[in-house]
């Protein structure tokens, strides 16, 4: 039964129409409470912990905005973590500007380890802040894939990561020119004797201002095909030194004709503006008012919802994009905006995604208090077991099935439910038992390594109470409460099966009495253990 009912409530806000809109952009004035509280967190961040979201309910929706779009400080270089042979970087030192041998063999699997480990570390290690989702959201919206050279990986994160909240325009002129995006999508091939339109065609349809209905053959509601080929010539003549990973710009490999746009983009002409060309492409492209509701809309399917009605576009969208707009395209003021409102706490939008493969692991990860190490090099190896279960789950950095993205935002109409299926599952259940039973495996880790579940309770109100416990574990992995039989389920037949609660009540009481007893420290752990497995396990654990 529980099964069904998390089903359907995902399924009716799929539908075309069945949204309703509860306040639109109106700043919300409900009730601030953990709710609420982990809502926002859960959406904005990966994996709240319990004192943030403690420390949210107490500051209110206010102060808690005001940390999660808090200036975020640069985050430390990538180091080599465990490559020996690496001639130029010794482990604990970062490889960032160093040359690569290309005969030394694995030095570049090693750095390419590195960044995304790194990544995995900024999105786990951090303080609240909506700066790493926002980054994953880039890197989902403005894809590269497949490119192998970690130090243009890295560069290209650097660019996503000064842009998150800020200017969209700027964000789309310097990734045109970026060494990843130019090698992913060709346009180190795109030359006036032979043009190649990968990129122009994905800046239009999924970068910028997006296709629309089909009103004539070769024209679309926001561009023509001819659009396309235009572009294409303007943004020719751009190259990638691959050996020092170095953009350069070849002014004879540049088309230096007159580029005439369609109706759609005021039949705007592009002259011959060498290297500075691409920017007056971008330009054009963001003087048409679509690319702000475009990319709110990309926006709001990460945050909110698949189901974009029309109450949505109207009361939702357009004010949204309209914020966006009247700020110069910088994307702060309109997402804040969104996450301040009345509609993203109305109820048709809580526990209505399923959770990615990320924010499923990093949740289990952070949430369920898994212990960090202080030194630099053992975090890089733990960060790095959760690199390996986001690579078997298929939501690794850097390797995204296409250039539109991970389906689980654009497939329609499964949208989330994409991340679902019986592998899925398994691969989840794995997760689950690997950081609770201490079954964790990585090179260096400690053997046992688990989640420190002792330590968890310990910072809850009453966990000496059976029902106060196990509602505040689930508060902290369900997005809405459990039904009583639910709750009674954990308790009486998992947590203390067929016994009073004063023997939970008990036994926490003495191992708390004496807890370098070993035989009272598993026995209490055991039935913790046993309570948040069952929990994990629940179909609600899906959504988020």
């Amino acid at each position: 039964m529980a099964t069904q009912t998390v089903l359907l409530k995902q399924s009716s806000q799929s539908d075309a129409g069945k949204t309703t809109i509860e306040g639109g952009l109106t700043k919300y004035s409900g009730t601030w409470s953990w709710k609420e509280a982990a809502h926002l967190l859960k959406r904005t961040t990966f994996g709240p912990t319990y004192q943030e979201i403690k420390k949210s309910v107490t500051e209110g929706l206010q102060k808690t905005l005001d940390a999660l779009f808090a200036p975020q400080p640069a985050p430390a270089l990538p180091i080599n973590y465990y490559f020996k042979d690496d001639p130029e970087v010794p482990i604990g030192e970062t490889w960032v500007g160093k040359p690569v041998t290309r005969d030394v063999k694995g030095l570049l699997p090693a750095r390419n380890a590195s960044l995304s480990t790194w990544a995995i570390g900024q999105m786990v290690d951090k303080p609240i802040n909506v700066i790493e989702k926002l980054i994953l959201f880039w890197h989902n919206h403005l894809v590269v894939s497949n490119i192998f050279s970690p130090e243009v990986k890295y560069q290209y994160l650097l660019t996503l990561r000064k842009h998150a909240l800020g200017d969209f325009k700027q964000l789309m002129k310097d990734i045109t020119i970026d060494a990843a995006m130019l090698e992913y999508l060709n346009g180190n091939e795109n030359t006036a004797k032979s043009p190649n339109e990968n990129y122009a065609r994905e800046v239009l349809e999924l970068f910028t201002i997006g296709k629309g209905p089909l009103i004539a053959p070769g024209d679309y509601t926001n561009y023509t095909e001819n659009d396309i080929q235009e572009l294409a010539r303007a943004l020719t003549g751009w190259t990638v030194n691959r050996r020092r990973g170095m953009v350069q710009f070849n002014s004879r490999k540049h088309d230096t004709g007159t580029k005439q746009l369609s109706g759609h983009f005021n039949n705007a002409t592009i002259p011959n503006l060498g290297d500075k060309e691409y920017e007056r492409v971008i330009d054009i492209i963001f003087e048409q008012d679509e690319v702000s509701r475009f990319l709110c809309r990309q926006l709001y399917i990460w945050y909110v919802n698949s189901a974009i009605t029309d109450e949505v576009e109207m009361n939702v969208i357009e004010p949204m994009a309209k914020i966006l707009r009247d700020n110069n395209y910088h994307v702060a003021p309109a997402l804040r905006a969104l996450l301040e409102s009345e509609h993203f706490y109305a109820e048709c939008n809580v526990g209505v995604m399923v959770k990615s493969p990320m924010d499923y692991t990093f949740e289990l990860f952070r949430t369920g208090n898994a212990p960090v190490p202080k030194e630099t090099v053992q975090k890089y190896i733990l960060w790095s077991v959760l690199a390996r279960a986001l690579r078997n789950m298929e939501q690794a950095m850097f390797f995204l099935p296409s250039v539109a993205g991970w389906q689980a935002y654009y497939q329609e109409p499964v949208y989330y439910r994409y991340w679902l299926n019986s592998i899925s599952l398994n691969l989840r259940k794995d997760v689950n038992d690997a950081f609770v039973k201490g079954k964790v495996r990585g090179r260096g880790l400690k053997k046992g390594y688990m989640l420190d579940l002792l330590g968890l309770i310990e910072q809850f109100d009453a966990p000496e109470n059976p029902d106060a416990l196990i509602k505040t574990l689930a508060s902290l992995f369900m997005s809405y409460p459990l039904t009583q039989e639910q709750y009674d389920y954990l308790k009486s037949e998992v947590l203390i099966p067929g016994l009073p609660d004063y023997e939970w009540t008990e036994e926490y009481g003495d191992y708390l009495d004496d807890p370098a007893n070993e035989d009272k420290r598993k026995a209490v752990l055991g039935r913790l253990q046993a309570v948040l497995l069952v929990l994990l396990s629940m179909p609600e654990n899906q959504l988020m």
